[in-house]
């Protein structure tokens, strides 16, 4: 989370575990450790959020796949906004950009025929608003990193603690940092 443009925070680690091991040793652990997280589950993919009480605006949620691999698992773990957050963010950008490409292609029309091209003001309007809602979803960031740090760590303990059932080795961070904006649970 140290780029400007770093959108939903992504780690992936290799395990040697089986895919239905880490599952179950996740579904164990959240389900029964101090209850401020709630866990999903629908076969290997797995959502962590935090409880109501422990939840504000910006709080993440964190998506967990595990997908088998010829010699264990790789554990996909990747921070998502909230639905309802992320849809609002979507729909405020299609509407301003859809917003910007009219006033565009008017301002264009209206110097065209010669008119004074007051629509540029339009889209330069609706340029700014699309700034301004990338800096509240930066500062949302920067807001749920405690939670995500805790959500993150607590993971790692899990898949740390995962038996191997035939061969060696723990997990291994294999690759980290991948972004997009973050969100809330409500």
């Amino acid at each position: 989370m140290s780029g400007v443009l770093e959108i939903r925070p992504t780690t992936i680690r290799e395990h040697d575990a089986a895919p239905d091991d880490i599952t179950v040793a996740l579904l164990a652990h959240f389900a029964h450790k101090d209850g401020d997280v709630i866990i999903r589950s629908v076969g290997h993919h797995l959502v962590l959020a935090h409880m109501d009480h422990l939840r504000h605006f910006w709080s993440p949620w964190l998506h967990i796949e595990v997908e088998p691999r010829e010699a264990g698992s790789r554990v996909i773990a990747k921070f998502t906004p909230h639905p309802n957050l992320w849809t609002s963010f979507a729909f405020g950008y299609f509407t301003l950009g859809t917003v910007v490409m009219f006033a565009v292609c008017y301002a264009g029309a209206q110097m065209m025929i010669g008119q004074s091209a007051w629509a540029w003001w339009v889209a330069l309007g609706a340029v700014l608003a699309m700034l301004v809602m990338f800096v509240f979803a930066k500062l949302g960031q920067r807001l749920a990193a405690e939670q995500m740090r805790e959500l993150s760590e607590r993971l790692g303990a899990v898949l740390s603690g995962v038996p191997v059932s035939a061969g060696s080795a723990v997990a291994h961070s294999v690759d980290a940092s991948k972004t997009d904006e973050i969100g809330v649970p409500s």
